[in-house]
């Protein structure tokens, strides 16, 4: 499947593109990044310049993993093209940024991010943009098998987990009280 990413030149889109690339690793993934808005006399901020595009694609080339970007300028809004896209390639889950407004904001200045959520019928993961987040993805693959452990976890008397070696065969039998009354029986 594919994980769709809605992308602008923002903090909050950028926070929400190092959250898919982590997503996409460890679920083995593609990616879809799509950056959407009017266009023609009515270029909007939204739209990525050629040079933040280019930034973008050094990223996803360094990701390690299937990526691809699309840009779409065809008089639409940007809600109706994510919303196309999102029921063309039907993704997993679609991945946004989202600016910390409160609910008088989002009336004033409208929300892509409200629109998507109400209107997709794919999961939507909204991700804010943290600053005391170190920012950049980590370009360090995942382990292949995600689900493996050490071993089994046994508890301890104290009520500590020790991770018991996977060759340490079953766990010793205690025969013993811990009042060292004598055996057990």
């Amino acid at each position: 499947m594919t994980i769709l990413v809605g992308y602008t030149a923002s903090r909050e889109s950028k926070a929400a593109l190092d959250e898919a690339i982590r997503i996409a690793r460890l679920t083995h993934e593609g990616l879809l990044v799509v950056n959407a808005g009017p266009g023609g006399e009515h270029r909007h901020d939204y739209m990525v310049t050629d040079e933040q595009q280019r930034e973008l694609q050094a990223i996803l080339d360094a990701s390690g993993i299937a990526a691809e970007f699309r840009q779409y300028a065809r008089g639409r809004s940007t809600l109706d093209e994510l919303k196309d896209v999102a029921d063309e390639v039907q993704p997993s889950v679609v991945v946004i940024g989202m600016k910390r407004r409160g609910t008088f904001g989002r009336f004033v200045m409208g929300s892509v991010s409200d629109g998507l959520l109400k209107e997709l019928d794919q999961p939507v993961l909204c991700v804010k943009d943290n600053p005391a987040k170190p920012t950049g993805v980590i370009h360090e693959a995942p382990p292949e098998d995600l689900t493996a452990t050490a071993g089994p976890a046994a508890l301890t008397g104290s009520g500590a987990v020790v991770d018991t070696p996977p060759d340490a065969g079953p766990a010793s039998e205690i025969t013993e009280a811990p009042d060292s009354t004598g055996p057990r029986r």
